[in-house]
Order: structure tokens, then sequence, then C-alpha cells
């Protein structure tokens, strides 16, 4: 009889113990989506920002190695600024070939 009753006792600790696992995975299942949740924002807020300031966003990072990587969207400010460095850097190129040849 004592023997029944240890054994009773054993699975009724268990039967909580893992009532209380399970309880907290899902405790911890629901912080990690809020957590997810807030990179996500974050993550838009600071490419907000970026955005203003004609820096390219930060891209999100892949779920899975294997993922092939997101094409790169960037807003107009973004391209025009581009844009304007490239105009710059093509117009003082040919202006150094000249000094260079000029002085030799």
């Amino acid at each position: 009889m004592l023997d029944r009753i240890t054994d009773w006792l054993a699975r009724l600790r268990q039967g909580m113990r893992s009532r209380y696992v399970r309880m907290l995975e899902e405790q911890i299942a629901r912080e990690r989506a809020v957590i997810e949740r807030l990179r996500a924002e974050n993550r838009a807020l600071l490419n907000s920002v970026l955005g203003t300031a004609g820096v390219p966003p930060i891209e999100t990072p892949p779920a899975h190695p294997a993922q092939i990587a997101p094409i790169r969207r960037r807003s107009w400010p973004q391209i025009a600024r581009a844009r304007e460095i490239e105009a710059g850097r093509e117009a003082a190129v040919p202006g150094r070939e000249r000094e260079a040849s000029g002085a030799g």
C-alpha cells in the first residue's frame, strides 16, 4: 500500500513539474515573440532615420544562412545622393588627367 502511495505521489510530482515546465516554455515563447516584434520596430525606426539622412537601410538578418539575401531597396533621396557622388567622381577624374598631362 505504501508503495502505491509513493508511486502515486511520484506521478503527481512529475505531472505537476511537467505542467510547470510547459507553462515556463509558453511564457518564454511569448516573450521571444515580443522581443522579435520590438526588434522589428527598432529596425524600422532606425531605417527611417537612416533614410532621412540618406544612408542605405540596414538589412534584416536572414533567419537561415541558406536564405538568399534580399534586394537592397533605396529611397529617392538615397538614389539622388548616390548619383551626385558618382557625377562628382566622374567630373573629378578628367580634371586630374588634364593636370597630369599639362605638368609633364
